[in-house]
């Protein structure tokens, strides 16, 4: 059941594309291609000109908040150097007043070694004697500064004043002098400053401000197309189709569009020119009366012009993809905000299962979280088909922000596994009723564009959601970026609430069964494909990014907000590479290669981490995968009706391609259970590198068994 509003919308619309529509199929057609033509060219004007806006923004802002950053910040740094070389000489002075000799002084570069490292700003600490010479040192280049200290150290010994800073050879030193028990100069601490330091918080504070910039980049483009498309392009449109029907003899439709702008004007004096006429053709068949020749003509006339004596019709702007598109870009950044941090977040509960290691521990709610949204993604869809898209994707909504309130308030990794897995099951209701409202509101010839739409708008919310939710995290903690989450979830259902049209129920499609899968795992190629290349791309989805590289990052203290800035690289390469992939695919038809060639990368990424293990190793890991994945990922969906023509007529490709999506999802369940498995034992290089060499191998093996299975059908 839907509402009186939604309902009279649904009406216009059904009434806007039936036989008593305006313009003939041709006319109607040419309007639409005209009209996704002026789409696609205001949605690349708008991304250049936004994007050339922020990034001239983001040049200026940068380089004016450098000068400032460095000038407000550099004397702090020397303050604080030299508050910590008075500390350090009060300690110095006071192991001296017991009579120990300089030389004897035990423990002084471990203290030396502390202090370096909680200041993260100083580079260099040493204890010199009156004559230049360093007695202990910790730090960078000793043998280079103790050459430089001999001059101005010498100099200062001899003075009267506790502490001075001085610059030699480019650098600021803070000296401070230590008296012995005579009262003389008895050890200088020098201490001295990173020049670097500044240059390196800037860099930080510079790639926060990108990422910020990079989602309000996201973000503004959303928010314009949607605006652009619903409050200027499908008014236009519905403008020019009841014009065009006019010029056909339909001149007895109203454009219900009541917005006081610009078209709102226009559609207002198009209105008042279509009841003038029709109250014109009124008052004429009233004035002709009882004369039938006189009525005749009048009637031959508002049959021509399609002109009408009794109520006006009117019909409203119809629902479109780009309805749910602000709603669901909202919503999937705030389940992407967990992503760099969330192994983390486990491991630092309370872990209330002792037999398992905390490598398995820590991958199990992933692994739920992977295996509840497999279960609840085929319901959900018989949930949409049923109650329509709106209610399931605002229950799935409030079935999210539960879950996000629950991993917030989490405490132990138990309660931890039950707010993921209702975070999966709202995730399943979202994205699946987002798609249904996708299949609802299209034509058959418009869903391609459609799913398009819906895949950008994963990846970029992606994007988005991983880079900020790192910054939050770096700088608020965990439970923070979930409550943000659940706020973020509430934006997204308000946004629907206003935006997404109540579409009617469509009859139930065909549910999913179990014994689909046999029909399915039947065909010989088909179980190679999801054995050697679809489960093993999801093991290193799931294992690698998901799992392992936030871990293996935090191991090598790289901060949470490092850790997204790594893994959206995998998004980016996606947007960036897999459209073209998927063009290759389709014109050239390298399937099966792209399949078999993605596999194999996929695996051997993970020995670049044996060519370097810091973060740049990682990176390129990072982007060796997306570029796997994106070579062979659209080619698997498109191989599906070559390889399976037979069970597609007897079930449906929606159903077949269920399958695949089902038993792909298992790679998705395992895969950080294995790379934890392994880790426990050899750790996380090996454990990758291990898992990677598996995988590798599934490539020469789906080869082997893609030309065996070929062979036996060509017989």
């Amino acid at each position: 059941m839907t509402d009186a509003t939604v309902s009279e919308a649904t009406e216009s619309g059904a009434q806007n594309g039936g036989p008593a529509g305006a313009a003939p199929g041709r006319d109607e057609a040419g309007a639409g291609k005209a009209a996704t033509a002026d789409m696609a060219r205001l949605r690349t004007r708008i991304l250049v000109i936004t994007l050339a806006l922020a990034l001239a923004a983001a040049t200026l802002l940068s380089l004016r908040t450098h000068t400032l950053f460095k000038d407000m910040l550099a004397p702090e740094i020397t303050q604080k150097a030299d508050i910590v070389d008075e500390l350090a000489t009060q300690d110095i002075e006071r192991a001296l007043g017991f009579g120990i000799p300089l030389d004897r002084l035990v423990g002084v570069e471990d203290y030396l070694e502390q202090l370096l490292g909680a200041h993260a700003e100083i580079a260099y600490a040493a204890v010199v004697d009156p004559d230049g010479k360093v007695k202990f040192s910790a730090g960078d280049d000793p043998e280079e500064i103790a050459e430089e200290l001999q001059g101005p150290v010498a100099g200062f010994a001899l003075g009267s004043i506790d502490r001075e800073i001085v610059w030699e050879g480019g650098r600021q030193m803070v000296l401070g002098r230590a008296e012995g028990p005579d009262g003389n100069t008895a050890a200088v601490i020098v201490v001295r400053l990173d020049s670097r330091f500044v240059d390196r918080q800037f860099e930080d504070l510079a790639q926060d401000v990108f990422i910020v910039l990079l989602v309000a980049l996201f973000l503004a483009f959303e928010m314009a197309v949607v605006l652009l498309t619903g409050r200027t392009l499908r008014p236009l449109n519905q403008l020019i189709e009841a014009v065009e029907a006019g010029g056909q003899g339909n001149l007895h439709r109203r454009i219900a569009y009541r917005a006081n702008d610009g078209i709102g004007r226009v559609v207002r004096h198009f209105n008042s020119l279509i009841q003038g006429l029709n109250e014109r053709y009124r008052r004429l068949v009233e004035h002709a009366g009882e004369r039938p020749a006189l009525h005749a003509r009048v009637a031959a006339i508002g049959a021509r012009f399609g002109l009408t004596e009794g109520p006006i019709d009117s019909f409203g702007i119809r629902a479109a993809v780009t309805d749910m598109r602000l709603p669901l870009f909202v919503f999937v950044m705030a389940e992407e905000l967990q992503k760099s941090f969330l192994p983390l977040y486990i491991a630092s509960l309370d872990a209330n299962v002792s037999w398992l290691s905390p490598q398995l521990l820590i991958s199990v709610p992933i692994s739920v979280y992977m295996a509840t949204l497999a279960l609840a993604t085929p319901i959900s869809g018989s949930w949409s088909d049923r109650y329509g898209p709106r209610r399931i994707f605002l229950a799935g909504l409030m079935v999210a922000i539960v879950g996000f309130l629950a991993a917030a308030a989490a405490h132990s990794v138990l309660e931890l596994i039950a707010a993921r897995a209702a975070g999966a099951v709202g995730y399943g209701m979202c994205t699946i009723a987002a798609q249904g409202f996708i299949v609802q509101v299209t034509q058959k010839e418009e869903r391609t564009q459609g799913v398009s739409v819906f895949v950008t708008v994963l990846m970029s919310a992606s994007i988005c959601g991983t880079a900020i939710g790192g910054i939050i995290a770096d700088q608020l903690g965990y439970r923070v970026v979930f409550v943000c989450a659940a706020a973020l979830a509430l934006v997204a259902g308000l946004l629907a609430l206003r935006m997404m049209a109540g579409v009617a129920p469509t009859e139930e499609r065909r549910r999913f069964r179990l014994s689909d899968l046999g029909i399915a795992l039947r065909n010989p190629r088909f179980l190679a494909l999801v054995l050697f290349a679809a489960i093993p791309n999801k093991i290193v989805l799931t294992g690698f990014l998901f799992y392992a590289v936030p871990l293996y990052l935090a191991g090598l203290n790289v901060s949470e907000a490092e850790t997204a800035r790594v893994m959206i690289l995998y998004s980016l390469v996606i947007v960036l590479v897999g459209p073209w992939v998927s063009r290759v695919a389709d014109e050239r038809g390298y399937g099966w290669s792209l399949v078999i060639v993605g596999t194999l990368l996929s695996g051997l990424a993970m020995f670049l981490l044996a060519v370097r293990s810091d973060i740049y190793g990682v990176a390129g890991a990072v982007v060796a995968v997306a570029l796997a994945h994106a070579i062979s990922i659209s080619p698997q969906i498109a191989l599906v009706p070559e390889i399976c023509a037979d069970e597609i007529e007897r079930v449906g490709q929606t159903t077949v391609l269920g399958a695949l999506r089902m038993l792909e999802r298992i790679g998705s369940v395992i895969g950080p259970m294995m790379v934890a498995a392994i880790a426990v034992r050899f750790g996380y290089t090996a454990s990758l590198m291990a898992i990677g060499g598996l995988i590798a191998l599934c490539a020469p093996v789906l080869l082997l068994a893609q030309r065996g299975t070929r062979r036996g059908a060509e017989r």
